[in-house]
């Protein structure tokens, strides 16, 4: 009667809000199910053959948990998720209603969510889940989290409620340590082949004022399930049990690459029978997630790329594997509570490869922002706080434009994108 009853109230909360006209508001139905109908979460995921599977961490979690999905369903899994990147248990509560059959049954194997790093640990004390992928822990909401130790801690203790397998980064110190802790899980790791290190900081590097390089990394005392070995344009290659592969990758940037390794290492678990050759190839396939690099053609002929950033880690990779010559770009930093409401984020952030672009900076926080680029000696074109005024004079010339955008920023862009642009690249 549970089953019945929340699904039957979470599909009418949805179908309410579409009358309305309300395309978000992903979570409140969930959110209403989880006061009206308590236990409803887990007694709709115990029917789920496979269990559930968690992607967790600071950075990457929505483009790996597509990876993961596409890998399964391409296996001939069906697989329960929550695309929306509504990350929070009320987000995952609207995904389970929406998709159930009105009976209450969730015809799928298995469900992989995507989790905020908080909520994933409450989560754990509903359901425990049968995999967990730990990806980082990088500062990230210091309104939300505190500093680094604390989020790691979070992630950690997820990862350790795992009742099959830990997959994490062996590059990731602080959650290297929790995995070790596993009593009875399978720990299983990713990592990047030393010499690329310098590509992926680690956070206590960011905010290092020794000067100089970062210390040669130590030796890693556990073996590898994938490593990323080298990377050059759109192909990445990877070493899959002392075996390299070579993947010509439609997901765009250097943290993706990384991101990769780290969904081939939970796939080849979950799908002993693929080949890593197969994976590889079907990996190929999976277009960009939901405002994480997309491109689209502007009415003018010209091209625009759509990077999330969200703290010095993101900020940093969208800036080394996006800015190139002649770009127009545009910074939109807003400072919801979806955001971050602190924004000293933005000063731990080295901004001297913008300088010599044409910038404008646009959202809530354009003045705050154009004053930090003032400091790196970076001159900014236009400060214009309405985000689709300042689209629009983004948008004029025959430059590629290049938009970096905060959560909720770039969900407003994504939309007047969507629909202003020609088409979807």
């Amino acid at each position: 009667m549970r089953k019945l009853t929340g699904t039957l109230l979470g599909k009418t909360v949805a179908g309410a809000l579409r009358l309305r006209g309300r395309s978000g508001g992903q979570a409140l139905p969930g959110l209403v199910v989880e006061k009206a109908i308590p236990g409803y979460l887990g007694s709709m995921l115990r029917q789920l053959p496979e269990g559930v599977v968690i992607i967790t961490g600071t950075n990457g979690k929505t483009t790996t948990t597509k990876m993961i999905v596409e890998l399964l369903r391409a296996a001939g899994k069906r697989v329960l998720t929550n695309p929306t990147g509504s990350n929070l248990t009320r987000g995952i509560i609207s995904s389970i209603a929406g998709q159930a059959k009105k009976s209450g049954q969730l015809p799928f194997d298995i469900a992989v969510f995507e989790l905020d790093e908080a909520y994933a640990r409450q989560f754990t004390d509903v359901f425990r889940p049968h995999w967990v992928l730990g990806l980082n822990a990088s500062r990230d909401q210091l309104d939300r989290f505190g500093e680094v130790d604390a989020i790691a801690g979070l992630i950690g203790e997820t990862m350790l409620a795992a009742t099959t397998g830990i997959v994490t980064n062996a590059d990731d110190k602080r959650l290297s340590a929790f995995a070790a802790q596993a009593p009875h899980a399978a720990v299983c790791y990713f990592g990047v082949a030393p010499e690329l290190l310098g590509y992926f900081p680690r956070d206590d590097e960011l905010v290092s004022v020794a000067g100089g390089t970062a210390a040669a990394p130590k030796p890693r005392d556990v073996p590898l399930d994938v490593e990323l070995l080298a990377f050059a344009g759109t192909e990445a290659y990877y070493r899959i049990e002392g075996q390299d592969y070579k993947a010509a990758l439609q997901v765009t940037g250097q943290h993706n690459f990384q991101n990769a390794a780290a969904a081939l290492a939970l796939t080849h678990r979950l799908l002993p029978a693929v080949p890593p050759e197969t994976l590889v190839a079907w990996l190929g396939r999976v277009q960009p997630a939901f405002g994480r690099g997309q491109t689209y053609q502007l009415k003018n002929g010209s091209v625009a790329q759509l990077a999330l950033v969200k703290n010095p880690a993101s900020f940093r990779q969208g800036l080394a594997s996006y800015l190139r010559p002649g770009a127009r770009v545009l910074i939109a930093i807003n400072d919801q509570i979806a955001d971050s409401r602190d924004m000293s984020w933005l000063w731990d952030i080295d901004f001297t490869p913008l300088q010599g672009s044409s910038l404008q900076t646009t959202g809530t926080r354009a003045v705050d922002m154009a004053l930090r680029l003032q400091y790196d000696d970076i001159a900014v074109d236009a400060i214009e706080p309405d985000l689709e005024k300042a689209l629009a004079r983004c948008a004029h010339g025959a430059e590629d434009k290049l938009i970096f955008a905060t959560y909720t920023a770039m969900l407003r862009l994504h939309a007047l994108l969507e629909r202003k642009a020609g088409k979807t690249l």
